[in-house]
């Protein structure tokens, strides 16, 4: 410090300090992994040979301590866990700009459903990921008339793999049905195999409707002029279906449900019924020779489809439909639910099948049958009193209750009567 007189007039002190301009250097050491681990032998730079496998690494520092590798508890059976189904106008309206689209690419009862917040986000995502590229469900939703088209839309909203459903039934109903026409007629099934088109087509298409009339739907804002027609659309497709917004189910609902599908379905039938039985009769008069299976007239045959779709057919779907919206909510894995579901169909089809003609009184025509054929080369012993019968009547025209159920009775050896031998007494008579 200097006095302010040698440098100035006014005696300010001036501080002087010394800075040091040089750079200071630092010694860096780098991280090395020095675990056991096998990352490399030296031919590229690894940067060490990583976690030595004794699961002591890092990884855990940020995700919690668990047994990597380990399945999920409960294997393929697991209990799946039920989220609710979230209505907010924001996760829909996330959803729509995940899928570039706006509410312009809607349809007009999506779109109502959509302003009124009635839609949630996975109704919109079962809609887009069918609709909004070009799927042959697409394709097909589009050729059909408007109300089909509604129709199969809302059925798909409630149920995504509903197409696929609709494709199954109707294949498996087919072919099935075209087997026991096989079984039947036997070696007259090339001769009548027109007659067997029209039965298995006939049967698709109604077990078709049926599995098409009992899907649960979902639809907004319907109104008709009158108050009945009002009341029918809220009434559930099935006794199982679970409720929606402006949709409550209670009891009282689905039991009326449950009858106006038998109504519904009994003049499904009778329509059915008397298309197939004019073209059997039809078929069946341009044959020379006799047919192999009795046809029923075509009203018999217009009122047993009627009493076949309306009671048991509704009953046998309905309960489907309930086990398959069961199988979906229970099994967390889809591949199982799908499993159970088609082997439920199947059974289901088989068991209609075999009690669908007894319902329409069709038989095997007795001139045909095997087991007449044997019982006729079959020995049997007669009294002499007796007089041979030329007439022989078939078990299969005998309707029992088991039998409209497609239970069968007995074997082909019980079917056979057998013929009551005369007991013989010989008395000695004594010589006198």
């Amino acid at each position: 410090m200097k006095g302010g007189k040698q440098y100035g007039s006014f005696g300010a002190v001036t501080l002087e300090r010394k800075v040091d301009l040089s750079k200071g250097r630092k010694k860096i050491t780098p991280e090395l992994a020095t675990g056991g681990g096998g990352g490399d032998i030296g031919k590229r730079i690894g940067h060490g040979g990583g976690d030595g496998g004794d699961d002591d690494g890092d990884d855990d520092d940020y995700f919690d301590d668990f047994d990597e590798g380990d399945e999920e508890e409960g294997g393929l059976f697991r209990r799946r866990i039920v989220i609710q189904e979230l209505f907010n106008r924001e996760f829909v309206d996330a959803v729509m700009q995940e899928w570039c689209k706006t509410m312009s690419n809607l349809p007009a009862g999506l779109r109502q459903a959509y302003e009124m917040g009635l839609v949630s986000s996975a109704q919109m995502v079962r809609y887009l990921a069918i609709f909004a590229r070009p799927t042959h469900s697409r394709s097909f939703s589009r050729a059909l008339p408007g109300w089909l088209s509604r129709g199969l839309v809302g059925r798909t909203l409630a149920d995504p793999s509903f197409p696929h459903k609709i494709a199954f039934e109707f294949m498996a109903t087919f072919f099935s049905s075209v087997w026991w026409e096989m079984n039947i007629r036997k070696e007259r099934f090339e001769q009548e195999w027109d007659l067997a088109v029209v039965n298995a087509l006939t049967a698709s298409c109604c077990n078709v409707m049926v599995l098409g009339l009992l899907a649960p739907c979902r639809s907004y804002g319907s109104t008709s002029r009158f108050d009945f027609q009002n009341a029918i659309e809220k009434l559930p497709n099935n006794i199982f279906e679970k409720s929606y917004p402006l949709r409550q189910f209670d009891l009282q609902k689905r039991i009326s449900a449950f009858f106006y599908k038998a109504a519904e379905l009994s003049l499904v039938g009778v329509v059915a019924g008397s298309i197939q039985g004019g073209l059997s009769k039809a078929l069946s008069a341009r044959k020379e020779t006799r047919l192999s299976v009795t046809i029923p007239s075509v009203s018999t045959n217009a009122l047993g489809y009627g009493a076949f779709l309306g009671l048991y057919a509704n009953l046998r779907y309905q309960l489907l439909c309930g086990l398959d919206q069961y199988m979906v909510r229970r099994f967390d894995v889809l591949g199982v639910a799908i499993f159970f579901s088609t082997a439920l169909r199947l059974a289901n089809i088989q068991i209609g099948e075999s009690s669908r003609r007894t319902w329409l009184g069709e038989e095997a025509d007795p001139q045909y049958s095997d087991r007449l054929l044997r019982a006729y080369k079959r020995p049997v012993e007669v009294a002499g009193d007796q007089q041979d019968s030329r007439w022989f009547i078939s078990k299969d025209a005998i309707v029992s209750g088991l039998g409209l159920l497609g239970i069968k009775q007995g074997g082909s050896e019980a079917a056979l009567s057998k013929p009551r031998r005369k007991r013989v007494v010989r008395k000695k008579v004594a010589s006198t």
